[in-house]
C-alpha cells in the first residue's frame, strides 16, 4: 500500500489537504478535504470524513497551491518516465516513476518499509554514479512484516508511448459503451520476456477497479455529423 498524501496533483490542479473541492460525478458533494489515500489501484480523495471517490473526479474551489513532491504515480499526472523506476511485485510488477535517488527510495521507505533512508540514497546514487542499475533489489523492513516484500530499483527506461492519454474516448473488447481514460499505469509482464504494458483506468468503472491493458483498448471512432 502507498502512503496517505498530503497533496496530490490533479488535471484540477494541486488538491491539499483542507482545500475546498467539489466532485465532477456527484454535484451535491463539496467540501473540505479530509484525506488522500491510496485505495488499491488510484489515489482517493476523502471529502467531508464522509465522501470518496478518485482524485481525478474533483474539481478544486479553493485557490491553487505551489507544487511540491509526493508519491502520485502515472494516474492523472500522466508521468511517462523518469531518472529512476521502481517495480513493486506486490502491486503484480507495477512500475512507478522517481526524478532522483531520494525520490525513489522515499517510495520504498512507504511501500515495503526501510529503516535508514539516508543510507539507502547514498547507496542508490554510488551505483547509478558507476552506470546503469537494472533491478537492483531491495528487501522491505516494515516491522509488521515477518518476511519482507520485495521492491526493485531501475534507471529510467525507453518504453513505448502510450496510446492513449488521460481524458481520451476509448472502448474495451470493442465492447458496446465507450469509456474515458482517467488515469495511466505501466506494468511489467515477466511472462512475456519482460516486456512492458500500459493500463488505463476509466471513469465510468463502479468502485475500485483494474486497469485495462492496451491491447484490450481502441480508439472510439469519431462521430460523424449527419
Amino acid at each position: 500500500m502507498l502512503p496517505n498524501l498530503p497533496a496530490i496533483e490533479t488535471r484540477a490542479g494541486r488538491i491539499v489537504l483542507g482545500a475546498t473541492v467539489r466532485s465532477t460525478r456527484y454535484r451535491d458533494v463539496q467540501g473540505l478535504v479530509t484525506a488522500i489515500y491510496w485505495n488499491g489501484y488510484a489515489y482517493t480523495i476523502e471529502v467531508n470524513n464522509r465522501y470518496s471517490d478518485e482524485a481525478g473526479q474533483y474539481e478544486l474551489l479553493s485557490p491553487t497551491t505551489h507544487q511540491g513532491f509526493n508519491y502520485v504515480n502515472t494516474n492523472t499526472q500522466q508521468v511517462l518516465s523518469g531518472k529512476f523506476e521502481v517495480l513493486l511485485p506486490e502491486e503484480g510488477d507495477r512500475i512507478y516513476f522517481a526524478d532522483s535517488a531520494e525520490q525513489a527510495i522515499a517510495l520504498l521507505a512507504a511501500t515495503i518499509g526501510l529503516r535508514d533512508q539516508a543510507r539507502e540514497v547514498e547507496y542508490l546514487n554510488h551505483r547509478a554514479e558507476a552506470g546503469p542499475v537494472d533491478e537492483l533489489r531491495w528487501r522491505g523492513q516494515a516491522v509488521s512484516s515477518i518476511v519482507g516484500q520485495l521492491a526493485y530499483v531501475s534507471t529510467g527506461k525507453q518504453h513505448p508511448a502510450p496510446k492513449f492519454l488521460v481524458g481520451h474516448r476509448v472502448r474495451f473488447y470493442s465492447g458496446p459503451a465507450p469509456h474515458t481514460v482517467s488515469g495511466l499505469a505501466l506494468y511489467k509482464d515477466r511472462l512475456n520476456y519482460g516486456k512492458t504494458q500500459w493500463h488505463y483506468f476509466y471513469e465510468e468503472a463502479p468502485g475500485n477497479h483494474p486497469p485495462m491493458p492496451e491491447a484490450h483498448t481502441m480508439a472510439e471512432p469519431a462521430k460523424v455529423a449527419a
